[in-house]
């Protein structure tokens, strides 16, 4: 075979598991190849919030914070419900605190701990921490990656998701300092990326440093196979196809599948749903893995997957196409609703409204809490973000249905019209007490600081829907990256293929790898994590292989 190029390690995508892989490798002397399909580097991870989620780091330790591996673990298996598989749950926390640590003491890349962020399900579960798990990295200067400045990925959604970060939401939620919107003008005026753009932009600038290059706007279409084993890969060409030798080996680290209607219909049980990733994720993993035998992995069901819901903006095009936005429910002056007009969840905790929306019931032969809808007033429009609207802007037409009563709004929705004033009484009268004796909303600390109005003495996600109009946003499904199926992988981040054996040469990392370690449920910031420890792995994995003592495991 003729080869247009001979690397040691070739990683397909550049989000946390590509370069974290790279930036190992070529720190162990390897010579390295990115292959990215987009045009920009930093995949999922560079539009997400950046963070990652790992218990008893030494940054935690550092900070002051009580925590261990012991609670960590049972935190996880908490979330995991019974799936997947105890022993990478250990290598998830044992080798996630060794990434982070090889990343901040040995590539200098500053991770912090994000102080009072309350875990998901902290203080319902004792294992649970009211903060210390969150990391994320320092502000970033672009200027400091020269020309690479314009092709780091940047979210197409808004300085909120580029220029934030999570401490300094936590910081200023009491009203107090400088304005959260006056900070995140001072990241832009400054141009320091903050989040995943923040996270991506390190991470590249440590990758470019060590010499690690990168091939934009090329896909891995196909892997090359030589008894048994994976020893390159094959990518288009202006004269036909290329093949590109991994000595070493080769990590896919391609993310989920949500531009692949197929596969999201089929492995999420999703006909129609929204995303805010970009258009490059489509499920090559899967594609190019078949020909060596490995099959699609269901780590957990559908129904467990905390899908995200969201909403269509009218008017705002992202990728070239109708845009959606996730909704983080919770803002006072609102509530979510079936078609029925009721409540059916705590509509200030969206893993709790996520699965419930997509609860089938077998007498009704559907799902009895979808479609659903986003309700409100005008005091949460005149308070409060939905997004890309801050407080006082008018929504885009056509977003929202509204009127100058309840009764009216259900009427032009199609919501059951009793149901859904007796649920509006219901909630504001719960609103005078604080309390809401069927769902709790307004009790789970992390949707508290995501959502809620620390101004609000007797429960920071609930006030009345009083004020005309009112409105209504029917809620659609947004899918982000963090799938059900993906490869099956062991401990070094090897791809598993159907009979059990691990895959000569072939290696996966981050969402494009079955949620085996994690299980049924969910964290926020789990999934970077996973991306940087299992692309660590894998390339620790391969110079074992390959015969380097650079990096013994």
């Amino acid at each position: 075979m003729n080869w247009y190029a001979i690397v040691d390690v070739v990683c397909v995508g550049s989000g946390a598991g590509g370069l974290a892989a790279a930036i190992t490798a070529a720190e162990a002397g390897a010579n390295v190849l990115v292959l990215e399909k987009d045009s920009k580097v930093g995949g999922v991870t560079g539009i997400s919030s950046g963070q990652c989620w790992i218990g008893g780091s030494k940054l935690e330790e550092k900070a002051g914070i009580a925590d261990s591996r012991e609670e960590t673990l049972a935190y996880l298996e908490h979330l995991s419900q019974g799936l997947g598989d105890p022993l990478l749950r250990e290598n998830f926390v044992d080798k996630g605190n060794e990434v982070i640590e090889f990343l901040t003491d040995k590539i200098g890349i500053p991770f912090q701990v994000v102080e009072n962020y309350p875990d998901y399900y902290y203080p319902a579960l004792a294992s649970g921490k009211g903060g210390g798990r969150y990391l994320e990295v320092a502000p970033f200067t672009a200027s400091n990656l020269g020309e690479w400045a314009d092709r780091c990925i940047v979210t197409s959604y808004g300085h909120h998701y580029a220029y934030s970060m999570s401490g300094e939401w936590v910081r200023h939620q009491d009203g107090t300092g400088p304005r959260i919107w006056d900070v995140l003008a001072d990241h832009v005026s400054k141009d320091e990326r903050c989040a995943g753009a923040g996270l991506a932009a390190w991470m590249l600038k440590a990758a470019l440093d060590r010499g690690v290059n990168f091939w934009l706007e090329t896909p891995a279409i196909r892997l090359i196979v030589e008894d048994g084993a994976v020893i390159g890969v094959t990518i288009p060409g202006p004269q036909g196809e290329r093949h590109i030798r991994a000595r070493r080996g080769v990590l896919l680290a391609t993310s989920g599948y949500d531009w692949n209607k197929e596969m999201v219909t089929r492995y999420e049980s999703l006909p129609e749903a929204g995303t805010m990733c970009p258009p490059t994720v489509t499920g090559d993993h899967l594609v190019m893995a078949a020909d060596v035998g490995a099959i699609p992995y269901a780590a957990r069901a559908p129904a467990q997957n905390s899908v995200f819901i969201g909403y269509k903006v009218p008017g705002e095009l992202v990728y070239g196409l109708p845009s959606y936005r996730m909704l983080l429910p919770g803002s006072p002056h609102s509530i979510i609703v079936n078609h029925h007009g009721k409540r059916f969840s705590n509509d200030s905790f969206y893993p709790d409204v996520a699965t419930k929306v997509g609860r089938f019931d077998g007498q009704e032969e559907g799902a009895p809490n979808w479609p659903a809808w986003l309700v409100f007033d005008q005091n949460m429009l005149d308070k409060y973000n939905l997004l890309p609207f801050f407080p006082g802007q008018p929504l885009s037409e056509g977003m929202a249905e509204s009127a100058d009563s309840i009764e009216e709004l259900a009427q032009i929705t199609g919501i059951n019209a009793s149901g859904l004033v007796e649920t509006v009484q219901r909630f504001n009268g719960f609103c005078d007490s604080g309390v809401d004796p069927d769902f709790a909303r307004g009790t789970v600390p992390w949707g508290a600081l995501m959502t809620g109005d620390p101004s609000l003495e007797k429960n920071p996600n609930m006030a009345p829907l009083v004020k005309a109009p009112f409105y209504a946003v029917k809620l659609e499904r947004v899918v982000m990256g963090t799938p059900s199926t993906g490869l099956k992988v062991d401990k070094y981040s090897q791809v598993i293929n159907a009979r059990g054996d691990a895959v000569k040469g072939l290696y996966c990392a981050g969402n494009a790898a079955a949620w085996i370690d994690i299980g049924g449920g969910y964290n926020s910031g789990i999934s970077n994590t996973r991306g940087l420890l299992q692309g660590y792995v894998a390339v620790k994995d391969m110079m074992r292989k390959g015969g380097s003592a650079a990096l013994p495991l």
